[in-house]
């Protein structure tokens, strides 16, 4: 499988999970909503309802309609229950539905509800009710019961009056037990239900904002997503391309260059026969072109081959490597520019881990650096290794070339880079973009101060090795 389609199954796994999880946050903060919606009209109702039920059950007068059907048959069931329980089982029942028909058909809670609501002073029209039965059940000792109706909320036939779709357990304002631990009693258990017409609307609305921002955040992680994804997507096709550009030009041009160097040196060669001057310039010219492009070439190769994971890292004594790298750059620029190494007496012998190649490029770029964009009469390169108490070195590496313009310096090291007053000179713009990237590998620190028109000062701080 290819980088991008882990790269995209890993962000598509993580979004589902991202929406999964808001999801729940939402139906967490849903069923919050709906337990807290209407908190205090149902604390008010509940209140009301169970005063007007004092010493009653269900509704005023329930307690005597069950009374009046179960207290009368209490020596018959009793006998049964000794002599045909079978027979005592569907008396049970067979009574149970007798008291609930009846508790139903002398229902007139709905006058009662809305007397509680308009006392409240609370819109009539947006409230509905459920008044439901749960269980009812009697004893002959006032301990053991037996069942003559028992439901639970999904079941319709314990709506003693209002609204079956009102039955929900956010929607319960009152539950009531009540039962008497004495001979030849019964318990009963019931509840009234009230809600607000639309109310799934109104919790979704108390919700929006969270629902808003939410999406709104989803939609915002999706497009920086793509936006994310189609600009590195672009970005290594034009490394591809960049890359193959290189290979090809490496391969087409460095055959006819060498062609060119061997058909100069020849062309040398017969020039000494005739001692022809106006030749001798014209080749002068062919041979700097020649190094010119081939110089050029080796840094594009040099850029399409730069591996970070290649680095060898190897212990290394700092001032000893440094002086070699400076003392062929001295023999290099001779005579064009005065390039000095100086290091305090505390660094001749400490330590540091790097890859020593890379600190000759980093260097050697620095250097040339310098020396390039410098149009002083005496270049000048100063390279100072400092000691950084307790465990750091400090390579200065400064030159008294023209600096770095101010608009420049966000960007000086990035690949294919060079300053706007410098267009003139030669290069591809690699040589400090190098120097960031090998900086970074070795997690060391690069400083900048530059003064325009009077040079520029690198700093790398590099950990000693004890």
């Amino acid at each position: 499988m290819s980088k991008i389609k882990i790269i995209q199954a890993v962000a598509i796994t993580s979004f589902v999970v991202l929406i999964l999880l808001q999801l729940r946050l939402i139906s967490s903060v849903y069923k919050i909503e709906q337990l807290e919606f209407l908190k205090n009209e149902k604390a008010e109702i509940k209140l009301a309802y169970e005063e007007s039920i004092i010493n009653d059950k269900l509704y005023p007068g329930g307690q005597a309609i069950i009374d009046s059907i179960l207290v009368p048959q209490y020596e018959t069931l009793q006998k049964l229950y000794y002599e045909d329980p079978k027979l005592f089982r569907r008396k049970l029942k067979d009574l149970g539905n007798e008291i609930l028909v009846e508790l139903k058909k002398k229902a007139d809670f709905e006058v009662q509800f809305h007397n509680i609501i308009r006392n409240l002073k609370l819109d009539l029209t947006e409230y509905d009710y459920a008044l439901y039965l749960d269980k009812l059940a009697l004893t002959f000792d006032g301990k053991i019961y037996y069942s003559l109706f028992e439901v639970n909320s999904t079941d319709q036939d314990g709506v003693i009056d209002g609204n079956f779709d009102v039955v929900r357990p956010q929607n319960i304002v009152s539950a009531i037990t009540v039962t008497v631990p004495s001979n030849n009693s019964n318990l009963i258990a019931f509840k009234l239900y009230a809600s607000k017409h639309n109310q799934v609307k109104n919790i979704v609305m108390a919700i929006a904002p969270l629902l808003l921002l939410s999406s709104s955040s989803i939609l915002v992680v999706v497009f920086l997503f793509f936006i994310t994804m189609r600009n590195w997507i672009r970005q290594k096709k034009l490394n591809e391309i960049s890359t193959d550009f290189f290979n090809h030009v490496t391969h087409e041009f460095k055959t006819p260059l060498t062609t060119l160097k061997v058909s100069a040196r020849n062309l040398r060669a017969d020039l000494e026969d005739i001692k022809w001057e106006g030749g001798y310039r014209s080749l002068d010219v062919i041979n700097r072109q020649i190094q010119r492009l081939d110089k050029l070439i080796n840094q594009a190769v040099e850029v399409s081959s730069f591996d970070p994971q290649a680095a060898q890292f190897e212990k290394h004594i700092l001032v000893k490597d440094l002086n070699d790298i400076i003392l062929d750059s001295q023999i290099k620029w001779k005579k064009e520019a005065t390039i000095v190494l100086n290091f305090e007496p505390d660094t001749v012998d400490l330590y540091a881990y790097y890859d020593y190649f890379m600190l000759t490029t980093l260097v050697t770029n620095l250097v040339e650096n310098g020396l390039k964009y410098n149009v002083s009469e005496q270049k000048k390169i100063l390279v100072n290794v400092l000691f950084i108490f307790p465990n750091f070195f400090m390579i200065e590496i400064s030159d008294n070339g023209f600096g770095i313009d101010k608009q420049d310096r966000s960007r000086i090291f990035n690949k294919f880079q060079r300053g706007r007053h410098i267009r003139s000179s030669t290069g591809l713009g690699l040589g400090l973009y190098f120097v960031y990237n090998i900086v970074a590998i070795h997690k060391w620190k690069l400083d900048l101060d530059t003064v325009q028109d009077q040079g520029t000062i690198f700093r790398i701080t590099i950990p000693i090795s004890k």
